[in-house]
């Protein structure tokens, strides 16, 4: 009798989840798996948005998104970049609501002001290029001809490259940073045929700045992923095309811009 009020009183909940479509459809992926089980936020994942020592470590949303899902077709480390976006965005849209106040500057007058995004509205961008069977895709560089193979940047390569800019910058106590071709050094893997990294690394240092610029404006724009560009109209009245900022109140709706 006690055994069957104990189980009685025992309580099971399920989180709610559904099943979020992968931006990049898993091409790049093993077994190519195109969505994920994600769940809903609860006020239990609070706890990790209001940790103060994963928000200094920057590490807080990495936590979250570990934590909410729950079939991934690859170690969340080897998710495109892309697709960690869709899954950020759709927790922040889900949990808090697609509204996004943001902070940005009238490009007419230079007056800052404050609008609200819906989030629902932003696009998602598919693979725009076919890789081949290394799942590398190629580009012709317009200024020196030459064909750079690349790859798809994932959330762990991001992060690599990110904490070696900054750990140079504490370092060299510079006020250059060397983000931009580290990124290049690790997303480029072959020129002219020519796959040694120090050669591509030695490469990249001596790049015509024009190349630069129309390789990262291909990959862009043929890299899956969340189109983190809206249009906005600012006080002067004229529309104006701006990258949405994720700012410190994007999982924190309460606190100011």
């Amino acid at each position: 009798m006690s055994n069957q009020k104990e189980k009685n009183n025992e309580f099971h909940f399920e989180v709610p989840f559904d099943i979020l479509p992968l931006p990049s459809k898993g091409l790049l992926y093993p077994g190519q798996k195109d969505s994920m089980k994600v769940e809903y936020m609860t006020a239990s994942d609070e706890n990790i948005l209001t940790s103060p020592n994963l928000i200094k470590s920057g590490k807080v949303i990495d936590v979250l998104i570990e934590r909410k899902v729950k079939e991934s077709p690859v170690p969340l480390d080897d998710l495109l970049v892309g697709d960690r976006n869709a899954i950020m965005i759709w927790l922040r849209a889900t949990g808090y609501g697609e509204m996004y106040l943001v902070k940005l500057t009238d490009p007419v007058t230079a007056e800052e002001f404050e609008t609200e995004v819906d989030l629902n509205d932003l696009k998602t961008k598919e693979i725009g290029a076919q890789p081949d069977e290394r799942n590398e895709f190629s580009f012709t560089l317009p200024k020196s001809k030459k064909v750079v193979k690349f790859k798809m940047l994932t959330v762990g390569v991001e992060r690599e490259i990110v904490s070696k800019s900054e750990k140079r910058a504490k370092l060299t106590k510079s006020p250059i940073t060397n983000l931009l071709t580290n990124r290049l050094e690790k997303q480029i893997v072959e020129v002219d045929g020519n796959r040694d990294p120090n050669y591509i690394g030695k490469y990249i240092q001596f790049m015509p700045a024009y190349d630069s610029l129309k390789f990262r404006e291909y990959v862009d724009n043929i890299e899956p992923g969340i189109d983190m560009t809206v249009d906005v109209e600012g006080p002067s009245g004229e529309p104006f095309r701006s990258t949405l900022p994720i700012g410190l109140n994007f999982f924190w709706p309460n606190a100011r811009v």
